[in-house]
This record gives structure tokens, C-alpha cells and sequence, in this order.
């Protein structure tokens, strides 16, 4: 069966995962995370379809989940960078909490 016929029509749950080439398992972890593409139920039986329309908003939902958690995970590492270079100064011989304090001068 060629791709682009899976492309332009309804596919059972099996199809899907096999054009998206995950196991049924993963699909199901998906769905249990609210992240599978939404099903079409075939009036009057148990048929579960994926339209391709569902299957295009999978693909743009996955694409910004995507580029949320690639933004969350740089954010992380710059938290970590900023701390890492935080430590180093506090190191430093001419760090602010080594310097010799200043001697006040009293009025009396």
C-alpha cells in the first residue's frame, strides 16, 4: 500500500501506527496522555477510524508540543549555566564577599 493512499484516507488505529511507524502501545500512552489523534467512531458499530484531517492537527499538535519542550529544556539548561557560573564567581578572589570591608566612620 502506497503512503499517500494511507494519507487521503480514514485509517484504522493499526494503519496509523503504521505510517507514523510507533507500536500500539506507544499510541495508546499517547492517548492515555491526551495526545493521540482524535478517533472517529463508525455509526452503529465499534469501527475506529483516524481521519486525515485528525491526523494533520496530530501533526501540527506534536510540532509545537515539540518546540514547547525544546524551549522548556533551553530554558533549563541556561537556569543550570547561570548557576554553574554563579558558583565560578563566588570562587573568585574578586568576588564581593572576599574584599576587605570598609571601615565605617561614626559621628560622636
Amino acid at each position: 500500500m502506497d503512503d499517500t493512499d494511507n494519507q487521503e484516507r480514514s485509517q484504522t488505529r493499526g494503519e496509523f501506527c503504521d505510517t507514523e511507524r510507533i507500536s500500539l502501545s506507544s499510541y495508546f500512552k499517547l492517548k492515555a496522555r491526551n495526545l493521540a489523534p482524535e478517533e472517529t467512531v463508525v455509526p452503529g458499530t465499534k469501527i475506529i477510524r483516524i481521519a486525515p484531517e485528525a491526523r494533520r492537527a496530530w501533526h501540527a499538535r506534536m510540532a509545537e508540543l515539540a518546540k514547547s519542550e525544546a524551549a522548556q529544556l533551553e530554558a533549563e539548561r541556561r537556569r543550570a549555566q547561570a548557576v554553574a557560573a554563579g558558583r565560578i564567581a563566588a570562587r573568585s578572589p574578586l568576588h564581593a564577599s572576599r574584599r576587605p570591608r570598609r571601615q565605617s566612620r561614626r559621628r560622636g
